[in-house]
């Protein structure tokens, strides 16, 4: 359960989650999160947290809902990813070739060190998903930090329940 302090702010929580991985994997996650949110002002910053999975998904987006992101940060154990919506679309204009995977909707650039998101190449991808999402950016703007984890485990909770079992309706004795 969370602490007082923590769900007054927003920054506290996601603070914590951060805090789970590895050191060097938290203090990678927390400089690529800079990084986007220098590179992508005024859009929303979307968290997820997948327990099961041990991963921590930052969606940035123009509005409140997550799947309507241009990009994400996902954490794992693993390491570090960059996805991309619109990841077929994007991959033809990916000339050298930095995405990765096969989804329908989503690809993703490996994340090795902060200094990989500012190469030339990432950024030219980068510059094609904001004009393939048709996303305009303001410098002035600030997105919020929207957490929606509290709501994914009252879901998963509530999926978990057991439902009543319906009387099953007594055949008519002849």
């Amino acid at each position: 359960m969370r602490d007082a302090e923590s769900a007054a702010d927003p920054e506290h929580e996601l603070a914590s989650y951060f805090a789970k991985y590895k050191p060097a994997l938290a203090e990678l996650g927390r400089e690529l999160r800079a990084k986007l949110r220098k590179r992508l002002p005024g859009l929303n910053e979307i968290v997820y947290v997948y327990e099961n999975q041990g991963s921590l998904v930052i969606s940035y987006s123009p509005t409140d809902k997550g799947y309507e992101a241009l990009c994400s940060l996902a954490l794992a154990p693993s390491g570090a990813k960059l996805c991309f919506a619109q990841g077929p679309a994007l991959a033809k204009l990916d000339p050298h070739k930095l995405l990765k995977g096969s989804g329908k909707l989503v690809r993703h650039v490996e994340l090795q060190a902060a200094a990989d998101f500012d190469s030339a190449e990432l950024q030219a991808l980068f510059a094609a998903a904001l004009k393939l999402a048709n996303v305009r950016l303001a410098s002035e703007a600030k997105g919020a930090l929207i957490l929606k984890a509290e709501s994914q485990r009252r879901r998963a909770k509530a999926a978990k329940r057991p439902v009543a079992a319906k009387p099953t309706p007594k055949k008519p004795r002849r």
